[in-house]
Parts: structure tokens; sequence; C-alpha cells
């Protein structure tokens, strides 16, 4: 009776200690990281955004879907996608491939859209990213975008999947003529995104980004990189605010510009702050 009380109290004081030490490494870890995020449901009748943030171990996920689709379709999508990205980082082995994991989240998510949404109602562009001590790892697919601000500087790390990127891509490899590609160029629309039965590959990084002290990592849906001026933007970048201030003002913006039919608009600001 007595070892049986012994080995629980152990059992206990490990789960204590246990319990204590990861919550050392959390505060570690957002010392490392300030997170902050912003959106807006303009003139449409269903904020069809979803954002979501998890952390395990030393690694944190962000995530930004834009959902589309008529009625609630759109918002089921983004929130279906998120969900799924968010699950399978926290209980999957993810930071051992993470190649291996943007790809089943992507294929899961439009395979999971296209079960519960029939006859491609709904859909979604994705962004995310995965920040592992200093290196930022990404992939997406769609119209949304993930830039970083360095040295006063913003820059886009990914082109995305509109009509008129992919006939430029298609151009420079020699796939399409020059002319086909100049009368794509001004066709914005969307070509690849999750939940439709033609989904193809996503956006991913040849190389991990090294990430220095004070940069900004920004995730953005189109609401925001479409309509938001490129300089307005580095410009809140280059003050000295917060990244939930920085995510707030770049909202704001959208809403003092003039726009016929505002569509949704999110953006996820991170700040790393290690060494």
């Amino acid at each position: 009776m007595k070892a049986l009380v012994v080995l629980i109290s152990i059992i206990v004081i490990l789960i204590l200690i246990r319990e204590i030490v990861s919550l050392k490494a959390q505060k570690m870890k957002l010392k490392k990281l300030e997170i902050g995020k912003a959106s807006l449901i303009g003139d449409r009748e269903f904020q069809e955004d979803s954002m979501d943030i998890a952390c395990i171990d030393n690694a944190t996920l962000s995530v930004l879907a834009d959902g589309r689709g008529k009625n609630k379709a759109g918002k089921l999508s983004s929130l279906l996608a998120t969900n799924i990205f968010v699950e399978l980082f926290k209980h999957d082995n993810s930071i051992s491939n993470i190649n291996y994991f943007f790809k089943r989240a992507f294929n899961i998510t439009n395979r999971e859209i296209l079960k519960k949404l029939d006859d491609n109602q709904g859909g979604a562009s994705i962004v995310c990213s995965i920040i592992i001590d200093n290196l930022l790892h990404y992939a997406l697919v769609g119209n949304t975008m993930i830039a970083v601000f360095r040295n006063n500087e913003l820059i886009s790390l990914s082109e995305g999947h509109t009509a008129n990127v992919l006939a430029k891509k298609g151009f420079y490899e020699g796939k399409i003529s020059k002319q086909h590609a100049l009368w794509a160029l001004k066709e914005k629309r969307l070509l690849n995104y999750v939940g439709q039965d033609g989904f193809k590959d996503i956006e991913v990084y040849d190389v991990p980004i090294e990430l220095k002290k004070e940069d900004i990592i920004i995730l953005m849906s189109d609401g925001v990189h479409n309509y938001v001026p490129w300089n307005d933007i580095e410009c809140t970048l280059k003050q000295n605010l917060t990244c939930n201030q920085i995510a707030h003002n770049i909202i704001n913006k959208l809403n003092a510009i003039y726009l016929v039919n505002k569509d949704n608009a999110s953006v996820i600001v991170m700040k790393y702050k290690g060494h």
C-alpha cells in the first residue's frame, strides 16, 4: 500500500515538473515571437476569412484561410481549413518533415472541403507558416500572400495562383507564347485553390528563411495586399508599434480607402525577437 502511495506521488510530481517545464518553454517561445492579427468583414454578408495560431515545442504555426463560395460555403471552407492545419500540427510529428506536413495538410483540406460541400460549392486560398527556432517555413495556395519586413523593406516571398501570375511564370518557362502571356496579365482570376477537383501543387519554400532579430513576418489575404498600397504597409511597419497595433493599422487603412463592394480582409503579423 505504501509503495502504491509513493508511486502515485512520484507520478504526480513528474506531471507537475513536466507542466512547469512546458510553461517555461511556452514563455520562452512567446519572448522570441510576438504575434498580432486583425480582420475586416467589409461589405460582405459573411466573414469568409479564418486565422489561427498553434505552438508545440519550439515551433509556431500560423495559418490564414480566405474562403470562397456562395452563402456560408466560403466561411465553412476557411474554418475547416484552419482547423485541419492546427489539428494536424498538434497531433502529427510535423517538425521532423515540414514539407510532408504542408502537402498532407493541403491535400486533406482539399478532400474534406469536397466531401462536406458538394458540387464544388466552397473553396479556400490558404497561406501557412511554421517558425522553428529562427527558421521560417511556408506554403500557400491561391491568392494569399506571405512577406518579410527587413532593413525597412517589405519583400514578398510568394507569387500566388491567379491567371496573370501563372501566365508570367509560363512565359518565362517557355510554356506559353508572349502574346498569350500579355493577354493573361490583365486576368486576375483565381485558378488554383483547395476545394476543387482540379487542385494542383502548392507553392512551397525552396529553402527556409533564416530570420534575424526584429524581422516582421506578414500573412495577408488578397483583401489586404490587393488594395492597401505597398508603401503604406511599409510605412506602418517602420513605426515602433506592437504587432497587434500594426495589424489593426493595416486594416484601418482599408476603411480609409473608398471601395465599392469592399472585400473581407485579414492579416497576421509576427515579429521575431530572438537572437
